[in-house]
């Protein structure tokens, strides 16, 4: 005979609590996706909103509103801008009103880092994050991700520092900024889509590609 003890069964309450814990890992997600479509839809629906009372009022509609209609619209309004910043004349243009906004001292301290961060969100490699990497931080033994946003030189004229963006959990848009020498990063196979999907989701959704570095790596 085996010297195993019988198993215990679960009592109602812990096969209670198994049930809701199941029914919580469903619900909520779905909840929260639901939550985030909602909120950017009515952002969406409400920014044109203005746009179309303007419009609808000389015919006699003080609140015209139909939903969705303002959705469609600010979708238009992003592909037609976008059609246009892509083109030549339309990026000639783009880039002189640029720099008529990069000239207003106030306007520039607000919109140069925006636009910095957006360009690196949407178009990663492009304008400013170059790799994802992991940063021995805040304390040894302890790794952070963080984005590789540029080179920081040093009066010696040796190996130059390096400038990371490591965004917080689970807002990627904010964040704060570290001057680290190359010795102390440590290179990842992250795709900085991958290391955003991590960063959103508060490390629940780990990328396969994703390793704690050994003691010995390779050096960025």
């Amino acid at each position: 005979m085996s010297d195993m003890p019988p198993r215990k069964r679960p009592t109602r309450l812990q096969r209670l609590r198994r049930t809701i814990m199941a029914g919580l890992t469903i619900i909520v997600p779905l909840w929260l996706t639901g939550w985030v479509l909602k909120f950017l839809f009515d952002w969406a629906d409400g920014f044109s909103a203005p746009l179309i009372g303007q419009v609808a009022k000389p015919f006699g509609y003080e609140e015209f509103h139909i939903p969705g209609l303002g959705f469609i619209l600010t979708f238009i309004i992003l592909w037609v801008v976008g059609a246009l910043a892509t083109n030549v004349v339309g990026r000639s243009l783009w880039q002189f009103a640029r720099e008529m906004l990069e000239g207003l001292p106030l306007v520039r301290t607000i919109y140069a880092p925006i636009q910095q961060l957006m360009e690196s969100l949407t178009s990663p490699g492009k304008a400013g994050f170059e790799k994802v990497v992991l940063v021995e931080y805040p304390r040894i033994g302890m790794w952070t991700l963080g984005f590789l946003a540029g080179n920081v030189p040093r009066e010696d004229e040796a190996v130059p520092a390096h400038s990371i963006f490591v965004p917080t959990a689970p807002n990627p848009t904010t964040g704060f900024m570290l001057i680290v020498p190359p010795e102390q990063l440590r290179p990842t196979d992250l795709r900085v889509e991958e290391a955003l999907k991590m960063i959103v989701s508060a490390g629940v959704a780990v990328p396969p590609a994703l390793a704690l570095p050994a003691e010995a790596e390779e050096k960025i």
